[in-house]
């Protein structure tokens, strides 16, 4: 009787093995439109050179102060994820960011008007997702073009008031 068990499920198990395996979006029944999906991060034009420019303009404007465009002072991250799921490149999102201690309170003000001029460029505010309510001294804005531009005052963990201004680009390759 329990020849008969073993040999059933090795049975049922080869069976189902072989089902699922011919089928799915790289087996032969698969579509021609699910063969052509797009790759996870699709080509750009835009380069690591006019995205850290871009970037930079948009925190010297929000600080009222020149911010160096230089794409070795930008912090690039990977549109990839490697087998260990780790962020690779490229392509590249390129970060530039200006972390001040203790703002005067006229430097906070002016950033946080600054930032919502960029309303009038096409972003929208990007909602938080904490679960407390949206902070005045915290501002986020999206465009269409995927970049992002965030505004936020605060007293960190150890007890340091800063104002920290990033810009983020979408996908960027190198050049």
């Amino acid at each position: 009787m329990r020849f008969r068990a073993a040999v059933f499920v090795t049975t049922l198990m080869a069976v189902v093995l072989f089902a699922t395996g011919a089928c799915g979006p790289n087996g032969e029944d698969s579509t021609n439109d699910q063969k052509a999906q797009p790759p996870m991060t699709p080509p750009t034009e835009l380069t690591v050179t006019e995205a850290a420019r871009v970037a930079a303009g948009y925190v010297s404007m929000i600080l009222g102060k020149p911010v160096d465009p230089d794409p070795a002072m930008a912090r690039k991250i990977g549109c990839r994820t490697d087998d260990a799921l780790m962020s690779v490149g490229p392509p590249w999102k390129v970060q530039v960011d200006e972390w001040l201690v203790d703002p005067a309170p006229d430097l906070v003000e002016g950033a946080l008007t600054r930032i919502d001029t960029l309303l009038d460029e096409g972003f929208e505010p990007i909602p938080s997702d904490r679960p407390d309510e949206d902070s005045p001294t915290h501002k986020a804005y999206r465009d269409a073009r995927g970049y992002v531009v965030s505004v936020k005052a605060e007293t960190t963990a150890g007890g340091v008031y800063g104002l920290d201004v990033h810009a983020t680009s979408p996908c960027a390759d190198e050049g």
